[in-house]
């Protein structure tokens, strides 16, 4: 088994055996407010991570806790494999889906991608990613 799927496999087993949540059980409300619950955690976590840092402009220090930092980001990573798992994928998933996704944002980096052309004005979403359901031309009559 790879790094990836026995980090997945035991972070489901974790969900199981320590908070009996079985994510393949959970109703549709349910499943949204765990979606909310851990992309909380999951941003809590990551300031927490930021913490670890001298980040702040207007502060001198530069400092990099990188033990803590670490910890911090390990913690991020347990709330986004809950939240994955969800997807119900395995590593061979997540792979190719961030291969074509790196393709897709090299692309738009060397076609002057700007963050907002070539969106939704409705959804925000970009017209070339494929989950988007409209289209350029069912959106122009909201411009």
């Amino acid at each position: 088994m790879s790094g990836l799927d026995l980090i997945l496999n035991s972070q489901r087993e974790l969900q199981k055996k320590h908070f009996k949540t079985d994510i393949s059980l959970l109703n549709d409300e349910e499943r949204a407010q765990y979606i909310r619950d851990m992309s909380l955690a999951l941003t809590d976590e990551l300031h927490e991570a930021l913490n670890e840092t001298g980040w702040k402009p207007w502060a001198t220090s530069r400092h990099f806790n990188r033990e803590a930092f670490i910890g911090e980001m390990i913690d991020v990573l347990h709330f986004w494999c809950n939240l994955i798992l969800l997807a119900n994928v395995n590593e061979r998933d997540i792979v190719e889906a961030y291969c074509l996704k790196a393709e897709k944002n090299a692309r738009r980096q060397m076609a002057g991608y700007d963050g907002v052309a070539g969106k939704c004005q409705s959804c925000n979403r970009a017209f070339d990613d494929a989950a988007v359901l409209c289209t350029p031309l069912a959106c122009e009559h909201l411009e």
